[in-house]
């Protein structure tokens, strides 16, 4: 179902969203940023940023024979953490909002950690606080780190001591976050640790006796807390190295990888996007990239479903190239009438003795359709593979009808004989008007689908090994029922 991935753009653009930044007005509402670092005398430094989960150049400097340098535009930057690349590929941090007016000096030793802790800033109360908290934290790390070093060879009182100062440690912790959070709420570094909060989850519940009432209780729960911390409204998070990984984080590991499923969360996810427009954005665009290149049969359905209600619906995505649209408005056609879970679609054929025959037809537990050409290489290896199945699981009430996707009467005729096909229910469209291309997007082959009793597509586009395995599935799930 691949289609060429729409790429993730940075926009350089503030989107009106709730919590979009806005440049103070000591630097004509662009941004300056005064740079000195000590031992980086005549050297070029580089300011960035995240966005999602990669990283992009916003401005390049060289710093003067005195290690000084300025960082300049005329439109302020976007809300979020930015970072400076100096030599040796290392960098240290700045968090930039409202106040873009600052200074920031350190000193290069060629240590990473020696880049934040001799970090200094000045003309802004936001970079303060996060060169502050930053410097805290790389202190309680050191000190942790010191006392777990010591850990292992500790007993008795001594091993209780150090258990008992790495929780006043993360105690500390614990209460700076919350100072942060109810003293500077609105910044985005409250909001970044409200991103990265744990859920608090509750025990299970249990009747009177202790015994557990649901088992997956702490799961449920999880899973409809995981973005309670996470503001859909603020825009900066996506500059930040952490909306990103939560969000695939969900999807990877706390729903299930159905279409039904991915659908409607889904919509609900990008729907608590509405109304902040790169958030929406960013938003869709990751989700529909991560179901668009999987190789999960039957996420199709997503992909329709991605373009009906998002891509392909007029005003809804106005950043997306018009060719690309088509070429996905193409796609979503193709796909829409056969995915897994759908009905077939009803064909009507004609066997090799020119009598009609319909998918409807077949009375049978399973439905193979086997869409093949006799001079296709890979229907070659395929069909003996096929007829092997189709023998093995006939008694077990398996038809499989080969249909024959060309017009070549005698050439369909020598193939059916010579692979031993008689016994098949063997089909045709001499004058190409069942639709079977569209319907069954047959743009290759072999190419096989599976349908149940009902004529439900349980499988598409699969092999002859994977076939066998979803049918050897399908009748254990029957057998204990």
């Amino acid at each position: 179902m691949k289609l060429l991935a729409y790429c993730l753009l940075a926009a350089a653009a503030v989107f009106g969203c709730r919590n979009a930044s806005a440049a103070d007005g000591k630097a004509g509402g662009g941004y300056h940023i005064k740079v000195h670092i000590d031992n980086l005398a005549d050297s070029t430094v580089y300011l960035g940023y995240y966005y999602g989960d990669k990283q992009y150049v916003k401005d390049t400097i060289k710093l003067d024979r005195k290690a000084n340098g300025e960082f300049k535009g005329e439109k302020p930057l976007d809300g979020g953490i930015y970072f400076i690349l100096v030599p040796g590929n290392t960098i240290f941090e700045l968090m930039i909002d409202k106040e873009q007016n600052f200074s920031v000096s350190t000193t290069f030793t060629g240590d990473d950690a020696d880049l934040t802790k001799n970090l200094k800033t000045e003309g802004s109360n936001e970079q303060q606080i996060y060169v502050d908290y930053q410097q805290f934290m790389y202190n309680q790390n050191n000190i942790a780190m010191g006392l777990r070093k010591r850990l292992p060879k500790a007993k008795g009182k001594d091993k209780t001591a150090i258990n008992d100062s790495l929780d006043l440690l993360f105690t500390q912790v614990k209460e700076r976050w919350a100072d942060i959070d109810q003293n500077h709420h609105e910044s985005l570094l409250a909001a970044v640790l409200r991103i990265n909060r744990d859920i608090d989850i509750p025990d299970f519940p249990r009747d009177a006796d202790g015994n557990v009432l649901d088992s997956a209780f702490q799961y449920k729960y999880y899973k409809k807390h995981f973005f309670d911390n996470v503001d859909f409204q603020d825009a900066r998070l996506l500059r930040t190295r952490f909306y990103q990984p939560k969000l695939v984080r969900y999807f990877d590991k706390m729903i299930l990888q159905a279409p039904d499923t991915i659908v409607k969360e889904s919509r609900d996810i990008i729907g608590r996007t509405e109304g902040c427009d790169e958030m929406f954005r960013f938003t869709l665009q990751t989700i529909f990239n991560k179901y668009n290149n999987s190789n999960i049969m039957g996420m199709d359905k997503v992909l329709v479903f991605f373009g009906d209600n998002y891509y392909l619906k007029e005003g809804k995505t106005p950043w997306v190239d018009s060719a690309w649209v088509e070429k996905l408005r193409e796609r979503v056609e193709e796909l829409r009438y056969n995915q897994v879970g759908n009905q077939a679609v009803e064909l009507h054929l004609y066997t090799y003795d020119d009598k009609p025959v319909t998918i409807s037809g077949i009375n049978a537990e399973y439905t193979v359709l086997f869409f093949f050409e006799p001079s296709c290489g890979h229907c070659k290896k395929a069909t003996p593979k096929m007829k092997a199945l189709a023998d093995k699981f006939w008694e077990r009430g398996v038809e499989v009808m080969g249909i024959y996707t060309q017009t070549d009467k005698e050439e369909w005729g020598k193939f059916i004989e010579s692979q031993g096909l008689e016994n098949w229910i063997n089909a045709w469209d001499p004058y190409n008007q069942s639709g079977f291309r569209l319907f069954y997007d047959i743009r290759s082959t072999p190419s096989i689908y599976l349908l149940d009793r009902g004529k439900k597509i349980i499988a598409k586009r699969i092999d002859v090994e994977t076939l066998e395995k979803v049918l050897e599935d399908e009748y254990a799930r029957k057998d204990k029922k």
